[in-house]
């Protein structure tokens, strides 16, 4: 590796991300989606999360907090058809977002050699995310006790608002496979009454290569400097990215507190784990990006019942650990209707 790009590497690493985390999943379930639905129903889901970081996660341990400003407002929509199929509930899926990015984005730095804390500046590009398709199916549900076991993939091709130039996107393009699988246990009570459940969901992620990528190193400013002038000109370096696979992990406590309209608030955790992304540069030299999608999250969610063909969803997450990622605070509300 040349000097040059070694320098690069070291200073804008921890900026060249593409928010690994919630790029990276195919599915985001809530809590609630372990219950099956009933047959011959449409679904239809509105999304609308605010997804903020004022902090950025180094490969390791520590966190580079000052200076940074990463702000985005996702808004999706999704489609489930469900059906019998075999005497069990299917169905099948589909959803897509639209990011957009909100003001001028940053991430602090620590010391770089002789000066002293600075900044990057991080491109970003507004747009369609890459659209996920899925289906499902139920092999044990028992509604009169409450418990249930479904099993799901999902697939995202490598289309949608694609910039290789930029630091922060929400397109990968790179093709995207999911397998899943949610379980729950009503541990006290009925499902009818108040309760106390347990639901938990693993999912593993394997990726396509994205040859039309690049490796982005931004502007470097450092704070010390007269003039705040850049110390490093922003490159972007052709080159074939490769993702390894990912595991998460989501674990929910869904406590139903007021039965008429089904109320619940549920604690949750969230782990990602893997995902650890190389270039191949056009001389055919191999570059760790340091990035991983390694991520542990608290959660927080309510949901309640507007009507009886109306639900409503508030959800919150608060990274405590993000390795080569940013921190993130996110708010997301969620509103369903079925017909």
């Amino acid at each position: 590796m040349s000097g040059a790009l070694r320098r690069a590497v070291q200073l804008g690493a921890i900026a060249a991300f593409c928010l690994g985390g919630q790029a990276a999943r195919a599915s985001d379930p809530l809590t609630g989606e372990t219950i099956a639905p009933p047959p011959n129903l449409n679904i239809f889901f509105y999304y609308n999360a605010l997804a903020n970081a004022g902090a950025v996660g180094t490969p390791h341990d520590g966190t580079y907090s000052r200076n940074t400003r990463i702000s985005v407002d996702i808004q999706a929509l999704r489609y489930i058809r469900s059906f019998q199929l075999g005497g069990m509930i299917a169905g099948v899926q589909m959803y897509d977002a639209y990011a957009s990015f909100i003001g001028p984005q940053g991430a602090g730095i620590p010391a770089a050699g002789p000066f002293g804390p600075g900044r990057v500046k991080l491109d970003h590009t507004n747009g369609f995310t890459q659209p996920n398709f899925g289906a499902f199916i139920f092999p044990y549900a028992d509604a009169e006790k409450g418990n249930y076991l479904v099993t799901g993939v999902w697939l995202s091709p490598p289309i949608g608002n694609y910039n290789k130039n930029a630091t922060l996107d929400y397109t990968r393009n790179l093709w995207t496979f999911e397998g899943e699988a949610g379980g729950r246990a009503t541990l006290f009570g009925t499902p009818t009454g108040q309760n106390l459940a347990l639901e938990v969901w693993g999912e593993i992620y394997g990726y396509g290569d994205n040859g039309d990528s690049a490796f982005v190193t931004p502007a470097v400013y450092a704070n010390s400097m007269l003039g705040g002038g850049p110390l490093v000109p922003a490159t972007s370096t052709p080159a074939k990215l490769h993702e390894q696979p990912t595991g998460e992990l989501r674990v929910y406590v869904p406590y139903q507190f007021y039965a008429p309209t089904r109320a619940v608030i549920a604690p949750g955790f969230f782990q990602s784990l893997g995902g650890k992304q190389v270039y191949t540069l056009g001389n055919g030299e191999k570059l760790d990006s340091r990035l991983r999608t390694e991520e542990s999250q608290l959660r927080l969610t309510l949901v309640t019942y507007l009507s009886p063909h109306w639900q409503a969803t508030l959800n919150g997450d608060y990274d405590i650990v993000s390795h080569g990622g940013p921190l993130e605070r996110n708010i997301e509300l969620r509103l369903v209707t079925a017909f």
